[in-house]
């Protein structure tokens, strides 16, 4: 019988510090999903930035005007 109550204290104890650790570790893959998502966000957001400035050739401007000025 003493077996048996050395189980279920052990099993009592078990579940208490499930339930502090399980919550944490929950909040933590939370988080970090979470930051994962907004540095998605914030790669996309450069990524437009760049394709907006690869549109853009001040180099290609400048040549056309000064073959004009040249005509």
């Amino acid at each position: 019988m003493y077996g048996i109550t050395q189980k279920r204290e052990a099993q009592g104890s078990i579940t208490v510090e499930a339930a502090i650790i399980v919550p944490i570790i929950l909040l933590c893959i939370f988080w970090l999903t979470q930051q994962g998502i907004d540095l998605y966000e914030d790669t996309v957001i450069i990524v437009e930035k760049q394709e907006m400035w690869d549109e853009f050739e001040p180099a290609a401007k400048f040549r056309n005007l000064e073959l004009l000025e040249n005509d």
